[in-house]
This record gives structure tokens, C-alpha cells and sequence, in this order.
């Protein structure tokens, strides 16, 4: 994910799955018009497990198939950092190194149901939001030509069951587990430690409707993802449109911002906002359009490191 050495990881575990058809977009439907200025107390009770999603090997339908297998031909081609015909860029928050103490992160990530890339072969991740090292879940939002998901990446699995868990995101989630952040619709993740003796996390939505969090999976055993920290970022692997120079990713969200909001950080001390003392942002404090192939593309840190904003003018 944020480094070349990720992208193998993904590549070689079969986790680019670009079935990924899904976390982090703006825009679509408002969350049952819920506006929420303020974060979901931590200390909500959990309820049941979290409606639609599916697990197992039915997480990937037969549908879905076909772009998985094309993703991972389109990745096994090269592991260089710009493949000829495929960009992977990354920006965001990037929990500090090494954090062994943190047992927890939370934050609201904006969703767009109604988005549909443009390449059939390009998937956007984001936000797309792991704990730290050793960590079993990442979660991520992710938009492809297909649909809109939310996806469980199971980095501690061993038996090539990658995605762990999906839900879709259509009108009758946002009805259930959406909000609204600055005009846009938006759920709210949380991913904590669970039983530290077996290594076991277990990601866990916010149910807007009861007010309770539900779990959405749980995994424990060996972070085989190879990366030394933790994130909440903006990601894309993306072709370059000749007609505009730009990776289609980029003209399609022309007009459209992606958001993640009310990143917490849990360690003994309890919950707090991700801010410079434990957090940063990476790979660089902006993003600059000619790295990121997207003429327009803006990088705002709303509130440092709990709020960054992507958007595409």
C-alpha cells in the first residue's frame, strides 16, 4: 500500500483484489440526511454483527471474479514504484512507526455510492485505514467500474481468504450506518484490539439507526502485511488517460472530494485525536499534481492528523 514493498505484499497475497468494489468519496446519496458534526462515542455498546455483509468465500462473488483476476495480472507486471501502465499513489495520515501501544483507531470516512470509475481496471482506496504494525484488519472503502464496498482485509490470514468480509453501499446502508460530513455522505470504522494474547482485532461499523457499534470481522494471528506503521489514507492504482494526461482515477473525481474525519488513536490512556505528537502525514505534507498524474488534484489538512481532505477541482 503506501510503499512498493506493499504493493508486492498485496500483489503476492492476491489482496489486490480489484473486485475491491468498494476503505472514502464525497458526494452520492446524503445518509438518510443525518448530519454528524460529532464522532460516535467510543464507549457505545456493541450490538450484533453488521446487516448485508458477506463473508467467507462468498465475499467475492463470481461477478466479481474477472476484475480480480484481471487486477492481479495488470500488478504482476511490474513492482516499480510507475509500472508503464499503472499508477499507485497514497496520501494521508500515517500513524507513528513502530507503535506498539496503540490498540485502536477510528474515523469517519466519506463514501460515494454512486460512483463508478471510468477504467475498468483501476480501483480507488479511499480512505482506506489499517491501526499499526502487526495489526490483522484493514478496512478499506473502495470504488472500481462496478460498485461501491466496503471491504475487511484480512493481513493475518493464512488460508488465501484475503477479503474477509464485504457490505455494498447502497441506500439501505447509509440508512443504517451513514451520516452526513460537510455535504457529504460518510460512515464511521473502528478497528480495536481484542485479545491481545492471540494477536485478534475486530473491526467494528457504527449503526447510526440504534446508536450501537456492530462487528464487521475479527481476525488474530500474524500481520503478514510487512509494513512498520499504520494509516488512514487517500490511495489509487490508476492508468493514465492520453486524452487528458491525467490517471482516469483523477477525472473521475473531477469535482468530488474524498474525506476522513474524527481519527482517534486508543492506547492505555484511552481514546485521542490523531494529532503531530503521535501521527503524520505522508509521503509529503501536500500532494503535488505532477507526482500524482491529476491536474487540480488538493490535499487539505483540515485539522492535524485527525481530518484530511482530497479533493479534484
Amino acid at each position: 500500500m503506501p510503499m512498493a514493498s506493499l504493493s508486492a505484499v498485496r500483489r503476492a497475497a492476491g489482496t489486490v483484489v480489484a473486485a475491491l468494489l468498494v476503505t472514502a468519496v464525497a458526494f452520492g446519496p446524503s445518509a438518510a440526511a443525518r448530519p454528524s458534526t460529532v464522532p460516535p462515542s467510543q464507549d457505545a455498546p456493541v450490538h450484533g454483527t453488521v446487516k448485508g455483509r458477506v463473508t467467507g468465500p462468498r465475499s467475492v462473488n463470481a461477478r466479481n471474479r474477472a476484475a480480480v483476476d484481471r487486477f492481479r495480472q495488470l500488478h504482476a507486471r511490474s513492482a516499480a514504484r510507475h509500472p508503464v501502465d499503472t499508477n499507485h499513489e497514497w496520501w494521508g495520515t500515517e500513524v507513528s512507526p513502530n507503535s506498539s501501544a496503540l490498540t485502536g483507531i477510528s474515523a469517519t470516512q466519506s463514501v460515494d455510492s454512486s460512483l463508478r470509475l471510468s477504467n475498468s481496471d483501476d480501483v480507488l482506496y479511499a480512505p482506506t485505514v489499517k491501526p499499526r504494525d502487526g495489526a490483522c484488519i484493514e478496512v478499506v472503502t473502495v470504488h472500481t467500474s462496478t460498485d461501491a464496498q466496503i471491504w475487511a482485509w484480512d493481513w493475518c490470514t493464512t488460508s488465501g481468504q484475503d477479503v474477509g468480509a464485504t457490505e455494498t453501499v447502497d441506500s439501505n446502508f447509509l440508512g443504517t450506518y451513514g451520516t452526513t460530513v460537510n455535504g457529504h455522505s460518510a460512515y464511521t470504522v473502528k478497528i480495536a484490539l481484542t485479545d491481545p494474547a492471540s494477536n485478534t482485532w475486530t473491526a467494528y461499523l457504527y449503526n447510526y439507526a440504534t446508536g450501537a457499534w456492530q462487528t464487521f470481522f475479527s481476525s488474530g494471528g500474524t500481520d503478514q502485511s510487512g509494513v512498520a506503521f499504520g494509516w488512514d489514507m487517500f490511495e489509487y492504482y490508476s492508468s493514465v488517460n492520453p486524452a487528458t494526461g491525467n490517471v482516469h482515477v483523477c477525472d473521475d473525481l473531477s469535482g468530488k472530494a474524498v474525506e476522513s474525519s474524527s481519527i482517534q488513536l486508543r492506547t492505555s490512556a484511552g481514546w485521542a485525536s490523531a494529532d503531530p505528537g503521535n501521527s503524520s502525514i505522508f509521503p509529503n505534507p501536500t500532494m503535488d499534481p505532477g507526482t500524482y498524474l491529476c491536474s487540480g488534484i488538493n490535499s487539505d489538512v483540515v485539522t492535524p492528523n485527525s481530518d484530511w481532505q482530497v479533493s479534484v477541482a
